[in-house]
């Protein structure tokens, strides 16, 4: 057991990717959550095949991915925020619109590549391919995202749960959602290398929403949806280290077996717990009847 835990952790590939995993579980604590509440899943699919005409277009010129990511996802979250505003179009309308036709521009630009090498990469992760600028531009953004959302927290709060009560005092509503909209974005961008694009909602969302069947209070939220998240990690990654598996697909379905598990043995929300509270009711039902 001594060896089975610990021989992993002398490998240099895995040190970084459990680096990398535990930083982003920060991001997914706090992001994340606000993402599931507010039920934005969707929004993180959009944003993540949304950059991916900036991704492509950086294998083109030559460009670092990253800075051309973060360009196209800041224009992207603008785009959504100033279409959404419109209550013709609705946010989900905006949100479908804009990330539909930046995906097609994406694969118009694969079309007149030659060859594919890379962008496997970035549509499946490369976990165990990590390196020290990856982590350390995870490390910055994440310092900035989460130094954002705790000096913004009350407003993030207000305009989260009650747009109307947020606007009477005066708060720039449409302002700070756009503002959410591209940390959203930021954080989609920095997780990339780690599970790829397709996989990115997963990452994001299932261990807030494993959290949220835990408990009701924020706070609480986050730290166990970070929790979760690192906890969904690691499993993946020493299923990917001692059995071979791609371990970005590995942790996500770590991540998503948690979850199923906690759907049904949660005690508060769990499906067993549900189902034996409607069986206790009629019971006692029963016994009073009799009484």
């Amino acid at each position: 057991m001594f060896n089975f835990l610990f021989d992993p952790l002398t490998a240099p590939f895995m040190q970084t990717a459990l680096l990398e995993m535990a930083l982003l579980s920060l991001l997914v604590a706090v992001v994340g959550t606000y993402v599931v509440l507010r039920h934005l899943a969707f929004l993180i699919l959009a944003l993540s095949h949304g950059v991916f005409p900036g991704i492509v277009l950086a294998f083109i010129i030559g460009w670092n991915y990253l800075m051309l990511s973060v360009i196209t996802g800041i224009v992207i979250s603008l785009l959504i925020g100033l279409v959404g505003r419109s209550e013709r179009v609705g946010s989900d309308s905006a949100i479908a619109g804009v990330y539909t036709g930046m995906f097609a521009l994406g694969i118009v630009l694969v079309s007149s590549l030659r060859t594919f090498k890379g962008l496997s990469e970035i549509l499946f992760g490369r976990t165990f391919g990590i390196g020290w600028l990856e982590i350390l531009t995870t490390a910055a953004v994440g310092a900035v995202v989460l130094t954002l959302m705790l000096i913004f927290r009350k407003e993030i709060l207000l305009t989260s749960f009650d747009r109307n009560m947020a606007r009477a005092q005066g708060l720039p509503v449409g302002l700070l959602e756009t503002g959410f909209l591209v940390i959203v974005a930021v954080t989609v961008i920095v997780a990339l290398p780690a599970v790829g694009n397709i996989q990115l909602v997963a990452l994001l969302v299932t261990a807030p929403a494993t959290a949220r069947l835990v408990t009701r209070r924020l706070g609480p939220m986050m730290v166990v949806a970070g929790l979760f998240s690192l906890l969904g990690s690691t499993i993946g990654l020493y299923l990917a280290y001692y059995y071979n598996f791609a371990p970005g697909s590995s942790v996500v379905a770590s991540l998503t077996g948690l979850f199923l598990l906690t759907l049904l043995f949660s005690p508060w929300q769990g499906l067993l717990a549900r189902w034996w509270r409607g069986r206790e009711i009629p019971l006692f039902h029963r016994d009073r009847a009799k009484i």
